[in-house]
């Protein structure tokens, strides 16, 4: 034992690396599960990975994604939320939403789940690849609303929007993913509160409640998605600043207000190269988001933002709502409503209306002060003639 020892030494044993030949991987591709056979993997988070797979046993084609158990994950409160997953996807159908088309178990009592296959780029880059404006990005961020109000209809809550469960297909066209943490509640009068104790989440995203482990509501979505729309709109998270680490990003959520979009994108130094690009791919200046942002955006941002759930969007198709009303250039709720506000509202989305209207009214007073001048003129003319013939010297006109 000695002299392996020291044989051991002298061979330096210890300094070199371990490496493994790449085909060594352990690899479940060409792996069977159920009618399937699993190609490739696709992504992995902490509940299980997805894999790109295809019917094999002839009677069918096509191409699907099979979310599979982690092995580590395989205890009784993993399999629990597995099977939770797979009943909150079994009760949605929604066209924005990944639907559930199967489910079983492996021969090695692995559950997997068997999901619509997206091929989609995740919500931000696809905003960013395709240079959308304000109004397009607006439009891209009403669908997700869409689907998450589905869900709220059935009494589920996401708990972990963010751009990279939500992806977009060529055409345009958004899908929700991954249920892993969503909350199931129990109904209607459920729908405020929840009893929820998991504490998964991610911190960028997370409403403060989900923070201080408090309840878990629809309103926790509300705040997600509010996150989610600053993103898109100025590119940055409404407690903390550009680059923030999640440790920072939790400490600012107690500690200071939400900032304005408007704000945000006034402060923007467009001398920076990140700052250009991130202005180019919204087709837009540092002014003119500024502008875009200013007074609605504003506050539809703050309002489904607020710390206190109550205080936020009663629903999301309320927060869906008022962006409908932004884009049609209509009264938004979020905002202080005055007659001046409705006035302006007005005039922006009947301009053609209003300006014709404005043009007859100037004709109309031009016309008639024009008339008024004109009987003026004449009715001295008269007076005038009149006095010559009575042999007196006319007036000065």
């Amino acid at each position: 034992m000695l002299d392996q020892h020291q044989r051991a030494q002298r061979s330096l044993f210890l300094d070199v690396p371990v490496t493994m030949p790449a085909d060594a991987t352990p690899s479940l591709a060409g792996t069977t599960v159920g009618p399937y056979t699993l190609e490739r993997a696709l992504g992995a988070g902490g509940m299980g990975t997805v894999w790109l797979a295809r019917r094999s046993d002839g009677r069918f084609e096509g191409a699907v994604a099979i979310k599979l158990l982690n092995l580590a994950q395989l205890d009784r409160e993993g399999q629990m939320r597995f099977r939770r997953e797979g009943t909150i996807l079994a009760s949605l159908s929604h066209p924005h939403i990944a639907r559930l088309l199967d489910a079983g178990v492996t021969p090695t009592g692995q559950p997997y789940l068997v999901l619509e296959l997206v091929e989609g780029t995740r919500l931000d880059r696809y905003a960013d690849q395709h240079h959308l404006d304000v109004a397009a990005r607006l439009q891209l961020f009403l669908q997700v609303a869409d689907a998450v109000a589905h869900a709220h209809t059935h009494f589920v809550v996401h708990r972990d929007l963010k751009p990279s469960n939500i992806l977009v297909t060529t055409d345009g066209h958004v899908k929700l993913l991954d249920f892993g943490i969503a909350t199931l509640l129990s109904g209607p009068a459920d729908s405020g509160s929840s009893t929820v104790t998991s504490r998964a989440l991610t911190p960028e995203y997370a409403a403060p409640e989900q923070i201080a482990g408090g309840n878990v509501t629809m309103a926790t979505d509300v705040y997600a998605l509010g996150v989610l729309l600053y993103g898109l709109l100025v590119g940055e998270h409404p407690t903390a600043e550009r680059g923030a680490t999640d440790a920072a990003i939790l400490l600012s959520l107690g500690a200071r207000e939400r900032r304005r979009p408007s704000h945000v994108a006034a402060r923007l130094d467009d001398a920076d190269r990140s700052i250009r690009e991130l202005l180019d791919a919204r087709q837009t200046t540092k002014d003119r988001l500024r502008r875009a942002c200013h007074g609605d955006v504003d506050a539809i941002a703050l309002q489904a933002l607020k710390k206190r759930p109550e205080e936020r969007y009663a629903t999301v198709q309320a927060l869906a709502d008022d962006v409908r009303r932004y884009l049609t250039r209509e009264p938004v709720l979020a905002h202080a409503d005055s007659l001046r506000y409705r006035a302006a509202k007005l005039i922006a989305r009947r301009h053609i209306e209003v300006t014709a209207a404005a043009a007859v009214i100037l004709s109309l007073v031009a016309g008639t002060a024009i008339a008024v001048r004109q009987a003026r003129a004449s009715q001295a003319e008269r007076v005038a003639r009149s006095q010559v013939c009575a042999g007196r010297k006319p007036p000065t006109i």
